[in-house]
């Protein structure tokens, strides 16, 4: 696990980019259905944000509307301010984790704003809402930046997508196989891809899966477990040395 925040894109191993994508998709699964638990709504990403502001503005109802908007933005701020945290001077590793450090803060101020409040009053939900979007925003341009847009962990989307193309390749060149067909214009693909997007919906799944159950059973107390998770993550980063410069 030595070069998990050591290196950025390409100079990336698989191994590194299949344990980063692993442990942060299993946050991001427990956050997206804890916080759906909680309060009704998906902030692991912004697709159904935007769904359901349009819906808000054709009914008429602005004020839900603004709302939804304000999950759009507070993903996006959290995305820009991982990213200037980035940019910062300092050796990398501590960069990552000083950003990892401020998503689990949001995720601990959820838990604090979340017992504040005694109404389940929808707007008041969405406000709550906000901090883990913010917090999610955080984690998926970390992650982008850190694995040169390889890797994404709060989503399934495009990870099922690509699945399908990886596995139309192999079935592909199973079939031309079988038929005696020339392989040596098409080699056979790697597993790497195929087991990193594996890596990430199933532990995805397992987190929403073990983020619902718990929540069920603790309600916010709940998002502790995610929040020490990310801290956890930080605290490694910060004591990885940097990658020696390369001359």
């Amino acid at each position: 696990m030595a070069d998990v925040f050591r290196h950025e894109g390409p100079a990336r191993s698989p191994r590194a980019n299949a344990i980063l994508a692993g442990y942060l998709a299993f946050v991001a699964g427990f956050v997206n259905s804890g916080g759906f638990v909680l309060i009704g709504s998906f902030t692991s990403h912004v697709t159904g944000s935007v769904g359901r502001l349009s819906t808000d503005v054709a009914r008429g109802d602005l004020g839900a509307a603004f709302f939804a908007a304000l999950l759009v933005a507070t993903f996006f701020l959290g995305s820009l301010a991982a990213s200037l945290l980035l940019e910062g001077p300092g050796p990398m590793p501590r960069a990552y984790g000083t950003a990892l450090f401020f998503e689990g803060l949001l995720l601990a101020s959820f838990i604090f704003v979340a017992g504040l409040s005694q109404t389940t009053h929808p707007r008041l939900r969405d406000a709550e809402a906000a901090i883990l979007c913010a917090a999610m925003g955080m984690q998926n341009s970390l992650v982008t930046r850190l694995s040169g847009a390889v890797v994404r962990t709060t989503h399934l989307t495009g990870v099922i997508t690509d699945l399908g193309i990886e596995a139309a390749h192999w079935v592909r060149w199973r079939v031309r196989r079988q038929r005696g067909a020339n392989q040596a214009e098409k080699p056979a693909p790697t597993g790497a891809r195929m087991l990193l997007l594996l890596t990430i919906a199933t532990t995805f799944t397992f987190g929403a899966l073990l983020g619902a159950t718990l929540t069920a059973l603790a309600s916010r107390w709940a998002m502790v477990a995610p929040a020490c998770a990310v801290w956890a993550a930080a605290t490694y980063a910060w004591l990885q040395r940097p990658a020696p410069a390369v001359d």
